[in-house]
């Protein structure tokens, strides 16, 4: 009798285990940490960002207009944004900034450029390089509430 409870609750738990990896999300993931400047992460990162991302974001991370980021273009758009500290990446959260690298987009194409989806061109270690190297343009309190926002938001999906 005891070794028949034993086994129901073994498979209960093995359960709870497979649905639980089975809704898993990339919430799910460790929290990206800016890089080292001297690390393997921070060279692949600058290298991918200046490959992919420079064109419209600015080598720097200074935006597509950066000296009238928040006036429209000749197109009646507004310039890619900045992603260094003097924008506004770092009020999101790591999982939304991925979603956006990975699948583009986010915006209105009439007042904005479409961003194109990146998740065919690069690596999921390419991206979080990127994201890695995008935080090193930001200030330390800007890490850290950014830091915490991610915590934050994964909290809330639970």
């Amino acid at each position: 009798m005891l070794l028949k409870r034993t086994s129901h609750l073994i498979l209960m738990i093995v359960g709870v285990v497979l649905v639980s990896s089975a809704c898993s999300s990339a919430g799910d993931t460790a929290v990206i940490a800016p890089a080292s400047l001297d690390s393997d992460m921070y060279r692949v990162g600058q290298t991918v960002y200046n490959a992919q991302c420079a064109s419209c974001h600015g080598v720097n991370g200074e935006g597509q207009f950066p000296d009238a980021p928040l006036e429209r273009d000749i197109t009646g758009r507004y310039g890619a944004p900045p992603h260094d500290d003097t924008g506004h990446t770092w009020h999101h959260d790591d999982d939304l900034i991925l979603r956006i690298i990975r699948e583009g987009g986010m915006g209105d194409p009439v007042n904005f450029y479409v961003m194109p989806a990146l998740e065919s061109a690069l690596s999921e270690d390419e991206i979080e390089a990127v994201i890695a190297y995008i935080k090193t343009l930001w200030t330390p309190e800007q890490q850290t509430m950014q830091h915490e926002r991610t915590l934050a938001v994964r909290e809330q999906g639970e």
